[in-house]
């Protein structure tokens, strides 16, 4: 696999100070906003410091905020806040260059098939202004798994959107705490639609983002699973802390070995 394909979390109030980091070890950020609401970054410095990214041959991708978002609610003022907070974050992703913008589903954990099939009409109403935009800016949209059981919701609503600019982004943490399927059905079953997965490990009880290794996820299905998928998703290494990143790049160096 290419060290293209390759992204490292990062919080965006963070990104200028870890610029020499960055570019010191030719690594490329994903640009997580969680930290920080998006009024209170600087778009412009943000974008100098992907400029000087790209400068290097390095690309960023985005993960916008999840708080208070939620594009399916049936709560019409929940919807308007999250089509604010999807304006802002495609606004950053144009300054950051992003060739892909991480968004949660919004879904709470237990959800019912009334619920779901509420969720998803409105998410169809929700999201075509925006793939317009992604489409301008030659970016995708990923549609991120947090408590859902199965990926059954996310291949409805790729379906019924039919766009190249919304896929899935498989958070593999997420589904060890929350999935009823196996690593390979979930795999399996999305792979015409993911382009994107977010990597990090934990005990099957709570998110802790540890490194590759370091918790019971059969990251060797995954790796075995990668080798001969048909189209090779991009992966961010999501530990938030930089030592679990150090050991996590040394663990995918010894599973897909970068060139």
């Amino acid at each position: 696999m290419k060290s293209t394909s390759i992204f490292v979390y990062t919080p965006a109030h963070l990104l200028p100070a870890r610029l020499p980091f960055l570019l010191n070890r030719k690594l490329q950020p994903e640009v997580a906003c969680q930290e920080v609401v998006l009024d209170n970054l600087d778009f412009d410095l943000l974008g100098a410091s992907a400029d000087q990214l790209y400068e290097q041959g390095l690309r960023t991708t985005m993960h916008a905020p999840f708080g208070n978002f939620n594009p399916g609610s049936r709560k019409n003022k929940i919807r308007k806040g999250s089509m604010i907070i999807a304006e802002k974050s495609m606004q950053l992703a144009t300054k950051l260059r992003a060739k892909r913008i991480v968004f949660h589903p919004g879904l709470a954990h237990g959800c019912e098939e009334k619920e779901l099939d509420l969720w998803l009409q409105n998410s169809l109403n929700f999201w075509p202004d925006f793939l317009a935009q992604a489409a301008e800016i030659d970016c995708t949209i990923c549609i991120e798994n947090i408590y859902e059981s199965s990926p059954d919701i996310f291949i409805k609503l790729l379906k019924a959107i039919d766009s190249p600019h919304m896929r899935h982004v498989f958070d593999i943490g997420h589904w060890n705490l929350f999935s009823n399927l196996t690593l390979l059905d979930w795999l399996n079953a999305t792979a015409p639609y993911l382009q994107h997965m977010h990597l990090h490990d934990n005990l099957g009880e709570r998110d802790e983002h540890l490194a590759i290794g370091a918790g019971n996820i059969p990251f060797a299905t995954l790796f075995e699973w990668l080798q001969t998928a048909a189209s090779k998703p991009t992966l961010t290494l999501e530990n938030h802390q930089l030592p679990d990143a150090e050991v996590s790049l040394q663990q995918l160096q010894q599973y897909l070995p970068l060139t």
